[in-house]
């Protein structure tokens, strides 16, 4: 969630480069604190903000259990509290 672009995207990164799959333009506002929850089964991704689905792409780069990585643009100011994963 980008706040300063008003945007939503979801990447993958491959060998250190970033694609983004999917992206929708969603205002947040700054300075709030804002819930992001990331369900991938397989090569389904969704991605909800704020209890609302907002992204749903198909992807075979990963399929199975990995590592998740959060990224911020340069020039954001953001906090990350009650982090979790499930490699069920």
């Amino acid at each position: 969630m980008n706040p300063l672009e008003d945007n939503f995207r979801v990447y993958k990164v491959v060998k250190g480069k970033r694609t983004q799959l999917d992206s929708l333009d969603a205002k947040a506002p700054a300075g709030k604190w804002h819930t992001i929850h990331v369900v991938q089964t397989g090569n389904h991704v969704q991605c909800y903000l704020n209890g609302k689905l907002h992204l749903d792409v198909k992807d075979d780069t990963f399929t199975g259990k990995g590592k998740v990585g959060l990224w911020t643009k340069a020039d954001a100011v953001t906090s990350f509290d009650d982090f979790t994963y499930s490699g069920k």
